[in-house]
């Protein structure tokens, strides 16, 4: 048992003391019923400090959009971009993975991985 507290607080203590800060590469998909999954490349840059997350996030070789308001618990970022869309994602590892959902209703399933 005090094996199992032990384990549960170093646990909480790293997820705590992530660091997301940095430049972030994702590889992912946006479904679509005409298409089936279509391909996407995206690239974040995060700032963290504390339960605050911002930075920018651009999708291919599209436009660069801002976060206008972003938090960071535990292993999870939310965020919302200038553009409308909204992202949620859960570190996996030494990896960011989840969706962002565009104003149009349009889900990215990605994974990011920090350069």
């Amino acid at each position: 048992m005090k094996k199992l507290v032990v384990l549960l607080l170093s646990l909480t203590t790293f997820l705590a003391a992530a660091d997301y800060s940095g430049i972030w590469n994702g590889k992912g998909g946006i479904e679509s019923a005409k298409y089936g999954s279509v391909p996407q490349t995206a690239q974040m840059t995060l700032l963290h400090s504390g339960s605050s997350v911002s930075g920018t996030l651009k999708l291919g070789n599209g436009k660069v959009w801002k976060i206008t308001s972003g938090s960071a618990s535990g292993a999870t970022i939310t965020f919302a971009l200038d553009n409308g869309s909204t992202a949620s994602l859960v570190q996996n590892s030494s990896q960011l993975q989840g969706k962002i959902t565009s104003s149009k209703g349009e889900v990215l399933d990605v994974v990011f991985t920090k350069q």
